[in-house]
């Protein structure tokens, strides 16, 4: 794995949020109850416009600020992006002639169902995540398509707070960003909250412009609810989780931080 020099730029100021997670893993019993909130609620946090130096945003609460997690858009997540597809063969049964068709946003089919898996394979072990599709189609669908692409293997998490969130899935090592298919609209649900655990996609400022970049909470993080997507939560890894979170990290070329050693997505893979 690469190391990274710390860069001498400020670290960015945090609010001190709910503490980390325990390392215990989540059982079904708990998914079930976390994934079954009534109530999304929100602070009275602001949200300002993403730095143009590296994508960021920040959440004032006081005088304290604390970053959200938000995606980096460049020329190459822009130029000539296409809609994820999935193509496949159909039988006319009036004449028994067949006919190829070409349908937008529909989920691969090894990852079909209400609550598809993903086991997300990194350098310092496997997490697993339980998606939710009948709240969360889109966001859902969008996530699956980028796994089944084998879009995520190879990229970084780029952006590690302990406390808060680790944020990847659409950064390589050497910071560089993966072309992207165009912008989800914002799907947001009351039965979906940002839970110790919850994964949710990064946005810039714009509330409907999620790509690829997604995060995962290191503790309850409820002032996101209602301004990000949620999608699911994490049923097996918080050991994992948690050994991410505490990496050491530093400032790099615009960005803030960033791990200093490398953790690499090796795959990310429907169960």
């Amino acid at each position: 794995m690469a190391s990274r020099a710390l860069a001498l730029a400020s670290p960015l100021l945090i609010l001190a949020l709910l503490p980390a997670c325990n390392g215990e893993e989540k059982t079904t019993a708990d998914v079930t109850a976390t994934m079954a909130t009534t109530d999304a609620t929100t602070t009275d946090a602001t949200t300002t416009a993403p730095a143009t130096t590296d994508g960021e945003s920040e959440t004032s609460i006081g005088t304290t600020t604390t970053g959200t997690p938000t995606s980096t858009t460049t020329a190459a997540e822009t130029t000539t992006p296409t809609a994820p597809t999935s193509e496949g063969t159909t039988v006319d049964t009036t004449d028994g002639t067949t006919a190829t068709t070409t349908t937008t946003g529909v989920m691969p089919g090894s990852c079909e169902g209400d609550a598809p898996r993903i086991r997300i394979s990194t350098t310092l072990g496997d997490m697993v995540v339980q998606l939710d599709a009948v709240n969360a189609p889109i966001t859902t669908a969008n996530f699956v398509h980028y796994v089944e692409t084998g879009f995520y293997d190879g990229t970084i998490f780029h952006r590690v707070i302990d406390g808060f969130v680790i944020q990847g899935g659409g950064l390589l090592p050497d910071l560089s960003s993966k072309p992207t298919d165009p912008p989800i609209p914002l799907e947001i649900s009351p039965a979906l909250t940002h839970v110790d655990g919850a994964i949710s996609m990064a946005r810039t400022n714009d509330p409907n412009s999620a790509t690829s970049q997604f995060y995962i909470c290191d503790g309850p993080q409820d002032f996101l609810d209602g301004q990000y997507a949620a999608f699911g939560v994490l049923v097996e890894g918080f050991d994992v989780l948690a050994a991410i979170s505490a990496v050491p990290t530093g400032n790099e070329n615009g960005y803030t931080d960033v791990p200093v050693t490398d953790v690499i997505v090796n795959s990310a893979t429907c169960e």
